[in-house]
């Protein structure tokens, strides 16, 4: 592997990390933050970039050698490298721990939206204060959020967007950052297509943060909440995420947005440009929206009569259908997403609707889309071939003919979904068990995180459900849940290929 190449262009990277992390100082600023806040904010910025340019400038010079071994380096330390550096606020600002700091960043970048904020988190001057999230300084907050947003669309997408010298052999980049079974190029150039994907990113974020400020939520909030809905992420300003505002005006925006922000952005990309049927063309969206159909409408009709507890304590003894509706719709489009937003405690749900959820965070978003999870086309292959082989079982001499928006799909894009499918879930239990084994000693605990961190989710059942946070875990617990981040967000393949010692020979 071409080194020198990989570290420049992570240096890149580091750098467009330190630029962004500069935007939280005059935001902590306008917020009225604290001198000392706004001061460290400022120098985690200013470590961040000067780190960039320093190890830009040592590995100058080289090869320019660029292959698929060079792009899988740089995504993965690109990310690994922007969750270690992004954790510095966090460090520096409200004195986290090393690894609660790089836990937050990480599921952060990776829009997982587990965290370890909670009453007893934060470490002020060497004393343990009982803080909640409302009290962190804003600009940190905003940071938090921002995390989201650049790992929602690619921290490498963005990079091959403004960095013309990374658009020498891009595709490798494009590759190994964009989540599917198979990625769309939108334009003849990769660079193109990662600004066209972006753009469509800014614009669905600034409408969606418009619409939240119309409907009353302040500008600070709105941008921060746009961010972790576009980015599939789930970090909100709020203790009690979007529970906490008790507005069916803002749950329904931040629905529909949830479901766009699930969808493949090349379908948005292509209805932008007139193509007003494009999504309802589209296989994979057919069954995405019937999955999202059933599932809420299942739920709603669990909850009717039952109790429902919001995220801020208050309580429908005896829940009309329309009440469960709306519970049951944000929770499951939040769920399908991997957003990851919360508006009433599922962990006190019926058993279907718990099971049902838990179901639903392995299926994931679609392919293209923010969200993670195993994703929606990759589940369809998987059915139709499995279909295919039941019938070659009566017609022994036939061929599999899979098809997907009718093109006849090859056997190598099968194998690769069976294979992912088949990865995915063993790592979901080897995950699962290295927890127990790491001081989470409730089953249902272990495995909903695990999957809540390999599908880039966010809350999932027992000690971690919707109304908990991660911080009662143990340092190794939290190190190995980002590594499961990490892991889930970049498609497995493209870190585990890194543990392969054929992947090092020359």
């Amino acid at each position: 592997m071409n080194i020198r190449l990989v570290i420049r262009v992570v240096a890149s990277i580091i750098v467009i990390v330190g630029l962004a992390m500069l935007t939280s100082v005059p935001v902590a600023w306008l917020m009225g933050d604290s001198f000392t806040a706004i001061h460290m904010l400022f120098l985690s910025s200013l470590i961040t970039i000067i780190c960039g340019i320093a190890f830009r400038y040592f590995a100058r010079g080289g090869s320019k050698r660029f292959g698929f071994r060079e792009g899988f380096g740089i995504v993965t330390f690109g990310w690994l490298f922007a969750s270690l550096l992004g954790a510095l606020p966090f460090i520096l600002v409200s004195h986290f721990n090393w690894y609660d700091g790089f836990f937050e960043t990480m599921s952060g970048f990776s829009t997982t939206g587990a965290s370890i904020i909670d009453s007893s988190t934060v470490l002020m001057s060497g004393a343990k204060l009982h803080l909640g999230l409302s009290d962190l300084p804003r600009g940190l907050i905003y940071w938090r959020s921002l995390t989201h947003w650049l790992g929602g669309m690619g921290i490498v997408l963005l990079s091959l967007a403004i960095l013309p010298s990374l658009g020498i052999s891009g595709h490798k980049l494009y590759s190994a950052e964009v989540p599917g079974p198979t990625e769309d190029q939108i334009a003849p150039r990769i660079a193109s297509s990662a600004k066209i994907l972006w753009g469509v990113y800014v614009l669905f974020t600034v409408v969606e943060a418009g619409l939240l400020w119309w409907g009353g939520m302040t500008i600070f909030d709105s941008w921060c909440t746009a961010f972790g809905t576009m980015a599939t992420g789930g970090f909100s300003t709020q203790q009690a995420s979007i529970g906490a505002y008790n507005s069916i005006y803002f749950e329904s925006v931040i629905t529909v947005f949830m479901f766009l922000a699930g969808v493949n952005f090349v379908l948005h990309y292509r209805f932008l440009r007139g193509k007003t049927l494009a999504h309802f063309k589209d296989e994979e969206f057919r069954f995405y929206l019937l999955i999202t159909i059933i599932a809420t409408f299942s739920i709603a009709l669990f909850l009717t009569g039952t109790k429902i507890v919001t995220t801020t304590g208050f309580v429908y003894a005896d829940a009309s259908f329309w009440e469960s509706l709306r519970y049951s719709a944000f929770q499951v489009v939040s769920i399908l997403t991997t957003t990851g937003f919360v508006t009433s405690d599922f962990n006190l749900w019926p058993a279907y609707c718990m099971l049902l959820l838990l179901c639903l965070m392995f299926i994931g978003g679609c392919g293209g889309s923010t969200g993670g999870g195993i994703k929606n086309s990759r589940i369809v292959l998987i059915a139709k071939y499995v279909v295919s082989e039941l019938e070659r079982h009566i017609f022994v001499r036939s061929l599999p003919n899979v098809r997907l928006n009718k093109h006849r799909v090859e056997n190598i894009i099968l194998k690769r979904a069976v294979s992912f499918f088949v990865i995915f879930v063993s790592i979901f239990v080897i995950f699962s068990l290295l927890l127990t084994c790491f001081g989470v000693n409730d089953i249902v605990t272990a495995a909903s995180a695990s999957i809540a961190a390999l599908g880039n989710i966010g809350p999932g059942l027992g000690k971690v459900g919707g109304v908990c946070t991660y911080a009662w875990m143990t340092p190794s617990a939290k190190i190995l849940l980002a590594f499961e981040m990490l892991l889930g967000r970049l498609e497995l393949y493209t870190v585990l290929v890194l543990f392969l010692p054929a992947f090092w020979r020359k």
